[in-house]
């Protein structure tokens, strides 16, 4: 029995989701039988699979075994990161004129080639990234923070005149207690520093963890005692010195741990866009069958829709590829995709 199209991308869009996640935790490293696993059962031929391979690899995702330098979907994504939008004198978007109509006000070809099909504007990829990011599910967000919260109240706190204290025991004994100390003062402020960073296309979970990670690079690695003036400040300095040294070393922490969080958004943005430009191909492609298909009164063909597009039938094909089959309107999409093999 024939699976539903919009079942069937459900499903695809799940395992694709799964698998990612799965990489996330496994180092942003997976195997061909990893991906073969997620995707299992839903008869995908090779050429999807090659797909699949490239939209991991341009999201940063090692492939063990799989070499991307002949991976055609790979290169066709990471060629879309350096797409611009044109812009006049003024630094004004300009209006696009690719369209051309006829007499009858039916809008006859694009303009564009099959470079300009491949690589749709930037623009449009910063819109789709931000609506993506926009309707992420962040309502687990605050029971996360709320819970994170309620495990903190297990540490005591300590005023920051004993955590200057600390610094010196650090100094002058490595004391590996106090380090421990001075570590988990800074869990409770990462809450706080979190918060401008929320609901930005990175749930609040990643941007603690990621907040957490940098504090721990900074202070459990001891990297602020290549700061030399502090370090004899510490040693040598008045409780008002030690203070200071502390309140600077919380500024670093701080920063840090923002920049951390902005290139953690950044990255997602960056792999937001990259979905956005697969979703705007996709679009593009099945405007153009719906729009033929009112017009002929049937579906229209893979050629008949690339002819009317100017494009190659290889272009209209990827889009369907892309879609896993969701395309409707195309009356020979997937016929003609395994003709080819």
């Amino acid at each position: 029995m024939a699976v539903n199209n919009k079942d069937a991308k459900a499903t695809f869009m799940e395992a694709l989701d799964g698998l990612k996640e799965y990489a996330k935790v496994n180092g942003n490293i997976v195997t061909k039988d990893d991906v073969k696993s997620y995707f299992n059962g839903l008869e995908l031929d090779d050429n999807r699979y090659s797909m699949i391979m490239g939209y991991l690899m341009a999201n940063n995702i090692t492939i063990n075994g799989v070499d991307g330098a002949d991976n055609e979907f790979l290169h066709m994504l990471e060629s879309t990161k350096n797409d611009a939008v044109n812009n006049d004198d003024n630094g004004i978007a300009q209006e696009d004129t690719s369209y051309t109509g006829t007499d009858d006000g039916i809008i006859k070809k694009i303009n564009v080639t099959e470079e300009e099909v491949n690589n749709l504007p930037e623009k449009e990829a910063v819109m789709a990234a931000q609506m993506i990011a926009d309707n992420m599910d962040y309502s687990e967000d605050d029971i996360y923070l709320e819970r994170y919260q309620k495990e903190l109240e297990q540490i005591q706190p300590v005023s920051d005149t004993t955590r200057a204290y600390l610094l010196i025991n650090i100094v002058e004994d490595n004391d590996k207690e106090s380090l421990k100390l001075l570590s988990e003062s800074y869990l409770g402020k990462i809450v706080g520093w979190v918060e401008p960073f929320r609901c930005r296309g990175v749930l609040a979970a990643d941007l603690v963890q990621e907040s957490n990670l940098s504090m721990m690079a900074y202070i459990g690695q001891r990297q602020w005692l290549n700061n030399y003036e502090w370090k004899d400040k510490i040693k040598e300095g008045t409780t008002e010195d030690l203070i200071q040294v502390l309140n600077e070393i919380d500024k670093e922490v701080k920063y840090q741990a923002e920049e951390s969080m902005r290139m953690l958004i950044d990255e997602q943005m960056d792999s937001n866009k990259i979905s956005g430009k697969v979703l705007n191909k996709v679009n593009y492609v099945n405007d153009w069958a719906v729009r033929l298909k009112e017009e002929l009164g049937r579906k229209p063909s893979v050629k008949e829709v690339a002819e009317r597009m100017g494009v190659s039938e290889d272009i209209v094909r990827e889009a369907v590829s892309l879609s896993a089959e969701a395309i409707e309107d195309i009356s020979d999409a997937k016929t003609n995709k395994d003709n080819d093999k």
